[in-house]
């Protein structure tokens, strides 16, 4: 006899029809549908920055369209030096936790996690100390980036996914 049973309590119930061994799968699939999510969720964040950049990009090429062709050669040249905020903060990451939500087991999954985690701290650590992102952000081209806190409200979303 249990001590719930002698002291005439009614045994807890686990929900309806669950057993200890379907809660436990529950928990991973929800995790593995919030890092689908999540990495889904980065690339849309990318999608977009990479279209503010571009319209930037576009704008800056608009203002001197009137200008010298070696003028225009130059600016080409520096544009892309915009570009390379985003291969900073690229896909990897979308990458990893695609791989940390389709892993085989908790091992194997736990090991990409920690891969996310590293990526997620160098992105972040980028997006905070990177003065192109805030030029951009500040241009006087008439452009509303806001790159700053497109980047960081997506990689808040990677960090609640992850954590």
């Amino acid at each position: 006899m249990s001590l719930l049973q002698a002291l005439d309590l009614p045994l807890p119930q686990r929900g309806p029809g669950k057993s200890v061994a379907e809660a436990k799968t529950v928990a991973p699939a929800i995790k593995t549908e919030k890092l689908s999510q999540a990495a889904e969720t980065w690339r849309q964040t990318h999608r977009q920055a990479n279209e503010r950049i571009m319209a930037l990009k576009k704008s800056i090429q608009t203002h001197y369209s009137d200008g010298h062709p070696e003028l225009l050669q130059e600016i080409d040249k520096g544009l892309v030096k915009l570009d390379e905020v985003l291969n900073n903060v690229g896909h990897r990451l979308a990458d990893s936790l695609a791989n940390a939500s389709k892993a085989a087991d908790d091992g194997a999954r736990k090991t990409e996690l920690k891969n996310a985690k590293s990526l997620l701290t160098e992105y972040i650590n980028y997006v905070k100390s990177e003065p192109l992102i805030a030029h951009m952000d500040e241009n006087p081209f008439g452009v509303e980036t806001n790159l700053k806190a497109l980047l960081a409200g997506g990689l808040t979303d990677a960090a609640k996914a992850i954590a």
